[in-house]
């Protein structure tokens, strides 16, 4: 790469054979939902789905790899390309946070048909819902070329499609961006992921530093949590074993409550991956008359905790339980402080909410190529649009002026 002979790059249906020491210790700053353990997960939660990886080595056992993965037909409205135009299925389930869709443009979606967009190559990591990698070593040319391998790959292969549906503003992304753009596709915002900075060097340290009107607002949470009449526990380990049927079932409930159509069978397995490579998984629980009626399930990787699955049972709660705050916000943040940690990783989704307590975000993208150069006017098109909406909708919430968020081409990438 780059006329250096340390480095090739190799295609692979064969995920390299890496643990989750590894996951620790040499991609620190890559996201758990990336990783080995979670991609082997992957593998097994959607066997429908061909895993495809670009594999950059170089000496010394430096490695760079970033996944794709091929369905040969309509999934999850997630990893449907044409959900990215503005397009939404009779079933009506959506991407997260989704927005008003056009009528005109879901009936001429729907009369190209599935075969214009199928088969379909996903970038990342369809169920961490990341379009990003790992790596252990760094080049400028790096990621160009793995978006390149994988970008050919789907050519040779009959790819109709080549989408990263979930671009995180993060180094070397911008080149998932520009090459798929640069090869006739185009990019739109889809959105903010949400974090907090723990600086403050205690829980107690952070409240008092937070502006007055957030912390009354943790304090309305927390007295609301205690008037739900539930038992806030954590769960660790192994001993979430027999209870992974049970979160994922509470999970996709929630899905189902916003729109979306994740399934258990997403969920159990990786979770099952997680526990089998030693991850620190962890499990927030609420319970009410000793049975589990909501859960938040955390990854604590290195110096960051992030919350990934939240699940509730609404016929034991009722739709606005006070539950939530406390139990996906202020627990893990105080266990967080506790450890040491440096940030916690709330991910996307609510996003006025979380800001209002407090939270950072960072902007997401989508970047989509579809390869018959007769349709990508025309896509090109439908993008922008839905891009426009995206944006117009995250503005709405928090009764600001819309404006567009910082580009990942061009610099700016945190």
């Amino acid at each position: 790469m780059g006329g250096s002979h340390r480095t090739t790059v190799d295609l692979s249906d064969t995920l390299p054979e890496l643990d989750w020491q590894f996951e620790c210790g040499d991609i620190p700053e890559a996201w758990p939902y990336v990783g080995p353990a979670w991609l082997r997960g992957t593998e097994r939660a959607m066997p429908e789905a061909r895993g495809w990886y670009a594999v950059a080595r170089r000496a010394r056992g430096e490695l760079a790899v970033l996944p794709g993965f091929v369905l040969d037909k309509p999934g999850a409205v997630d990893f449907d390309p044409r959900t990215y135009l503005g397009w939404k299925p009779a079933s009506g389930d959506e991407v997260c946070c989704g927005v008003a869709t056009c009528e005109t443009t879901i009936g001429e979606v729907e009369k190209l048909g599935e075969d214009a967009f199928y088969p379909a190559m996903i970038l990342g990591s369809p169920l961490g819902y990341r379009s990003e990698g790992f790596y252990t070593f760094w080049t400028p040319k790096l990621f160009p070329t793995l978006v390149d391998t994988l970008v050919s790959h789907a050519r040779s292969v009959g790819v109709k499609t080549v989408m990263a549906p979930w671009i995180p503003q993060r180094r070397g992304n911008e080149a998932i961006v520009s090459k798929l753009v640069l090869a006739g596709g185009q990019s739109a915002f889809w959105g903010y992921e949400d974090y907090i900075p723990l600086r403050e060097g205690s829980y107690d340290a952070h409240v008092a530093a937070m502006p007055a009107r957030k912390r009354r607002r943790l304090k309305e949470d927390l007295a609301r949590g205690d008037q739900a009449g539930v038992e806030l526990d954590r769960i660790d380990g192994e001993a979430l074993r027999a209870l992974i049927p049970h979160i994922a079932a509470l999970t996709c409930a929630n899905r189902e409550k916003n729109g979306a159509g994740e399934e258990p069978r997403h969920i159990e397995p990786i979770f099952t991956e997680l526990l089998d490579a030693g991850a620190d998984v962890r499990c927030y629980v609420a319970r009410k008359d000793d049975h589990i009626v909501a859960c938040c399930v955390t990854i604590r990787k290195v110096h960051r905790l992030f919350v990934k699955w939240v699940g509730f049972d609404y016929e034991a709660l009722g739709d606005r339980s006070g539950v939530y705050f406390p139990m996906v916000f202020d627990s893990p943040m105080r266990d967080a402080y506790a450890e040491g940690l440096r940030v916690l990783e709330l991910g996307a989704g609510a996003h006025q909410a979380k800001a209002l307590r407090g939270s950072r975000s960072r902007t997401k993208w989508v970047a989509q190529l579809v390869l018959d150069k007769e349709l990508q006017p025309q896509v090109a098109e439908w993008m922008t649009e839905f891009g426009r909406r995206r944006l117009e909708s995250f503005a709405a919430d928090s009764g600001a002026t819309p404006t567009a968020p910082l580009s990942l081409v061009g610099g700016g990438v945190s």
